[in-house]
């Protein structure tokens, strides 16, 4: 099942690529500018985006003015494909293409690992966040605010890629008592959270204290 969801994120055409997160599964534009403000606040200089799709977070960080030293880290190749293509002039950002469930080749030595809506599709959180530890001093997470009263929930679900084409992909929701449980194993000791009214995502800051 694995090897078929991770080609599945390969399955969308280019142009698909070029537009992905942009008119569908569009992210909260205001949690995404939370997220930036978060850095900003961590007086960060250089972000690996775990997950980083078509560098839809980059694109807002430029916007910003915010000429971080920028690695965005992906399995999809059609979507790195176009990220390199809208970036090729940026000296300050490069990708690579490794699977961000475990990114053990992915250099390190960053202010900040980035989660932008990826905890949430990767099958083995808990193994790529310890190695984001290692990759960078902060790790911040943007996703749904983790439910009180719920199971865990694992979904397999379809995106629609255009021309009645769908890919399968997971959608996990993690309980609040199992997110805690696993930070506890990974040696967090504190999380700062950052709500944003307009929106039901939530940005965390792993502290490690």
């Amino acid at each position: 099942m694995s090897d078929r969801l991770q080609r599945s994120w390969g399955a969308m055409t280019r142009a698909r690529a070029d537009e992905y997160l942009r008119t569908y599964g569009a992210p909260s534009t205001s949690s995404r500018l939370l997220t930036a403000e978060v850095i900003e606040e961590l007086g960060a200089t250089s972000v690996v985006d775990l997950g980083c799709g078509n560098g839809q977070m980059l694109e807002l960080f430029r916007e910003r003015g915010r000429a971080w030293e920028y690695l965005g880290v992906d399995f999809s190749e059609v979507l790195l494909e176009a990220a390199r293509e809208r970036f090729a002039a940026d000296a300050h950002a490069a990708f690579v293409a490794a699977d961000v469930n475990d990114p053990v080749d992915v250099p390190g030595g960053h202010d900040v690992a980035l989660y932008s809506h990826v905890v949430e599709i990767l099958s083995c959180p808990e193994a790529s966040l310890r190695r984001a530890r290692e990759l960078a001093r902060h790790t911040v997470i943007r996703f749904f605010e983790p439910p009180v009263h719920e199971l865990d929930v694992t979904e397999l679900r379809e995106m629609e890629i255009g021309d009645g084409t769908t890919v399968p992909y997971l959608r996990r929701k993690i309980a609040r008592d199992s997110y805690r449980l696993m930070l506890s194993r990974l040696g967090c000791t504190a999380v700062d959270v950052y709500h944003d009214d307009g929106s039901t995502d939530q940005v965390h800051v792993l502290r490690y204290d």
